[in-house]
């Protein structure tokens, strides 16, 4: 990686200009258009865009986005050069410039290719948890420097900008957890992200117990990143039953048959889940019967197919 100026020309900044145009509310393509158009010597232009997305927010602060644009660091990527390593706990985030760059996650593998005027990294910095992704430069990148302090200053000046990015955030995170084909496909999107904005975000390092097999179930946790295995016994004679990754969940045992967890879950990797608290859960659970339904199908099959419990008949769901 490295630090220095953009070598920008007309074309591109017309090409910035456009992309902006064609998306006029997204920050990505306002940082990238106005910070061509300033280096390519269009001032004039550039004070324009900076105060056209102000306006479309609704607010003020055009200068200091503009300001923003102008000062933050581009950084240079080779091919194959990480922007972004998963399980990091960094807090810049990163709008592309040129060059595209490859999304990948533990136990998924590669998740999307992201063009140029793309914001990558908004995740950490928002929920304070670790990177969630890997991104690695595909060919050459350059990269607009999103840090933190400046970042916090540019959302003081203008108070939609936390917001945007909190949307490109939510819908990230809501369509990688609760897709179709999770515990939560079977509800609506707006019922899903305001399910998503009830989790509490948290990092666990590498063999962090994040449930120890006997306590009181206190969260149903989504896995976002990072993967965990489930086990019995103790730490000298483990016995693993199952290994977890993105979009899993764990916890709904002990909430749905109210007991104390049946096994111990300890994150192998760096570890980002966001956690449903009890409370929040019973309340999912009545609102919900889909997912109500398909979350006590998988409690049921866990709990019946853990050998080390004993069942003389079908548990009967709390909930």
């Amino acid at each position: 990686m490295g630090v220095g100026l953009l070598n920008v020309t007309f074309e591109d900044a017309e090409k910035a200009l456009e992309v902006f145009r064609r998306f006029p509310r997204h920050l990505g393509a306002c940082l990238r258009a106005v910070r061509f158009l300033d280096d390519a010597g269009y001032r004039a232009e550039a004070h324009s865009v900076a105060g056209a997305y102000a306006a479309q927010m609704g607010s003020g602060g055009g200068d200091a986005l503009l300001a923003f644009a102008q000062q933050a660091k581009v950084r240079r990527y080779a091919t194959g050069e990480s922007i972004i390593a998963e399980g990091v706990q960094t807090d810049c985030a990163y709008v592309l410039l040129k060059g595209d760059a490859r999304v990948r996650r533990l136990g998924v593998g590669e998740l999307a290719v992201i063009p140029p005027s793309s914001i990558v990294g908004e995740i950490a910095a928002l929920t304070g948890t670790a990177r969630t992704a890997s991104v690695y430069a595909r060919g050459e990148v350059s990269a607009l420097e999103m840090a933190p302090a400046a970042l916090a200053e540019l959302a003081r000046r203008m108070p939609g900008v936390y917001p945007a990015l909190r949307e490109v955030t939510r819908e990230r995170l809501v369509s990688q957890m609760m897709g179709a084909g999770s515990v939560f496909g079977g509800i609506g999107k707006v019922e899903r992200a305001a399910l998503f904005e009830q989790c509490l975000p948290m990092t666990f390092g590498e063999g962090t117990l994040v449930v120890r097999e006997g306590d009181a179930g206190k969260a149903l946790c989504i896995i976002a990143s990072g993967m965990a295995h489930v086990w019995h016994g103790d730490a000298d004679s483990k016995h693993v039953i199952a290994a977890l990754g993105p979009g899993e969940i764990f916890g709904e045992v002990a909430l749905v048959f109210d007991r104390v967890a049946t096994a111990t879950v300890e994150a192998i990797t760096p570890l980002t889940c966001f956690a449903l608290a009890v409370e929040r859960f019973e309340d999912t659970m009545r609102r919900f019967p889909t997912s109500r339904d398909r979350i006590v199908a998988l409690a049921r099959d866990r709990l019946t197919a853990d050998q080390h419990i004993e069942l003389s008949q079908p548990p009967m769901p709390k909930v």
